[in-house]
């Protein structure tokens, strides 16, 4: 195993990934499934959905992920879905009963996709401060739904 995938997910977050691409590369490489267009498939993400506040990163991450782990657990389209549409509300509502809520401007208390109000964030530290336990936690949540 490479290194501990929740402390791998919060040094991609610090190094510049967003919330997405942190939470699906750390996954994706704890499982042995990582490819190169994964930081760029995810790139989109963050923000809430490209910066507009909806579903946090962290959150949309952890859908990602368990689409990609579902293909080892079902056989046909249909059951695939099925299966996903029940794994990602278990993650979803793991993540809720953490955190209240998944969307992005209330977790972090501020409208990111308002120029000025996401450089306050940044400018007090938020993202720093609050992100990365939203980035452990959902890679956290995503490997207990899938355990080995």
């Amino acid at each position: 195993m490479p290194d501990d995938p929740k402390k791998l997910a919060r040094e991609y977050f610090a190094s510049g990934y967003n919330c997405t691409q942190a939470v699906l590369r750390s996954v994706l490489e704890e499982r042995g499934l990582m490819f190169n267009q994964v930081p760029l498939v995810a790139s989109g993400f963050g923000g809430g959905i490209g910066r507009q506040g909806g579903i946090c990163g962290a959150a949309t991450g952890g859908v990602m992920a368990i689409g990609m782990l579902i293909g080892e657990f079902a056989k046909d389209n249909t059951e695939q879905k099925n299966l996903a549409y029940e794994k990602v509300t278990e993650f979803l509502n793991r993540f809720r009963n953490e955190y209240s809520t998944v969307e992005c401007r209330d977790l972090i208390g501020y409208d990111v996709s308002d120029h000025d109000s996401r450089k306050k964030a940044y400018d007090d530290g938020v993202f720093a401060r609050l992100c990365p336990g939203f980035v452990e936690s959902a890679v956290e949540y995503v490997l207990d739904i899938f355990p080995i």
